[in-house]
């Protein structure tokens, strides 16, 4: 039988959960169990014949050494709970926050005092916790009374108002409709307008550029460098200019909604690089472009004149946007879709115009002294979305801008019935 069997006491001593120390009269450890070791950080039978001290920060040696004397002259029972709490020292001497329940006996005429203690600092942890959450509560709540407080109030004041204010809007309603289909009108007029104006200058430009290229062809004679590098910047120009009415006329497209895709089979570098050199002349001076070689002989199945205006755009942008003797990088990828990244040094984008950058006419402010229609972003926007391909847009103001676009190497969208696309030349 396990009654006076001591190992089976010695175990149940052992494993009890919180950590039991037996001291004599003089304060020496005369036994501990395992947990009591596991609390303080000591190995078994390291404590054995120390001085309680060991287990007490040295700021509370004194004050526990007066409560141990006092303790052995008036002893009584103290149970575990509020008003137990204690710190000890750890041997690593990390502070640890304790709980302790205290008693006494005597065996063989000696004085024996026993001390169970328990690890709080999870506990604790928690608690101060649950306070914390509790001030917050308290604030938020007094500040949700405070605030409602003033919601009735300026509810209360604005209920006085109310007949003028009701008189007041439906007034105002009546001159917002009037405003609004004014607004409507004006708005189809100015689009009708510069669909009008492109085509009306898409005929002497046609002129021009047949111009130029005759006078390539009978400079073939006379072979002079200099009508021949201004025969080609005139074209360039014109190519240039033709993309912007290009721009205006994709507005009138999509205002009356007639737009439909012209996809074809094309080598997306070949147009790449056309756009590339034909954006050479209106460069700043000192201005470069930077270009890594687009090489790739992948050819796509797209809409080549949207994907001409969308990178165009976005090149022309940097260039416009960035200073004399700044340099524009142009990378471009073919893999499962057409990656274009183009990154300047230019004004960049101030913060509070990043969300707006997308909405048509709209101008930064830093960009407006400088000459620009505010459409470019919107039409770029507008094509990638139909061409189930996205943009990317980092910029920061005075440092620069970077645009990544990705479009599908094949445009699996059906082509919608009118075609806008044939007038545009």
């Amino acid at each position: 039988m396990v009654k006076n069997d001591e190992v089976f006491y010695k175990i149940c001593f052992d494993s009890l959960i919180d950590g039991i120390c037996i001291v004599d009269n003089k304060g020496l450890i005369v036994i501990n169990n395992s947990s009591l070791d596991e609390i303080f950080g000591y190995s078994k039978g390291e404590l054995f014949n120390k001085k309680i001290d060991i287990l007490i920060p040295e700021a509370h040696r004194i004050s526990h050494k007066s409560h141990f004397e006092s303790y052995l002259k008036f002893p009584k029972k103290y149970s575990k709970g509020k008003g137990r709490e204690f710190s000890g020292l750890h041997k690593n001497g990390s502070i640890l926050d304790l709980e302790i329940g205290l008693n006494y006996f005597e065996y063989k005429g000696r004085f024996y005092g026993k001390a169970l203690i328990s690890e709080i600092g999870t506990r604790k942890q928690k608690e101060f916790r649950i306070k914390e959450q509790n001030r917050n509560l308290e604030n938020e709540v007094e500040k949700r009374n405070n605030e409602l407080t003033r919601v009735i109030a300026e509810l209360e004041n604005s209920n006085l108002m109310l007949k003028d204010e009701i008189k007041d809007r439906i007034k105002a309603e009546k001159n917002a409709k009037i405003a609004l289909e004014k607004e409507k009108e004006l708005n189809l007029m100015q689009t009708k307008f510069m669909s009008l104006a492109s085509h009306e200058f898409k005929t002497p430009l046609s002129g021009i550029l047949t111009s130029a290229g005759l006078i390539e062809k009978y400079n073939q004679i006379g072979a002079s460098d200099k009508i021949k590098n201004h025969s080609i910047t005139i074209k360039n120009l014109v190519y240039q200019l033709n993309a912007i009415l290009d721009d205006f006329l994709y507005l009138e497209g999509i205002e009356s909604e007639n737009y439909s895709f012209q996809l074809s089979h094309f080598t997306f570098c070949k147009v790449i690089n056309k756009i590339v050199e034909e954006a050479k002349p209106v460069l700043k001076e000192g201005q470069t472009i930077d270009v890594i070689p687009c090489k790739s002989s992948i050819e796509v199945f797209q809409d080549q004149k949207v994907i001409d205006i969308i990178i165009r755009n976005v090149l022309y942008n940097a260039i416009k946007y960035s200073n004399k003797g700044s340099k524009v990088e142009l990378k471009m990828q073919v893999d499962d879709e057409l990656i274009v990244t183009i990154k300047d040094e230019g004004i960049g984008i101030p913060s509070e115009a990043k969300s707006h950058v997308f909405e048509r006419f709209y101008r930064a402010k830093n960009a407006l002294p400088i000459q620009g229609t505010g459409i470019g972003l919107n039409i770029v926007k507008r094509h990638i979305e139909k061409l189930n391909g996205s943009i990317f847009l980092e910029s920061e103001e005075n440092k620069g801008t970077t645009v990544v676009l990705k479009i599908p190497l094949i445009n699996n969208k059906e082509p919608e019935s009118i075609n806008a696309m044939n007038q545009w030349g």
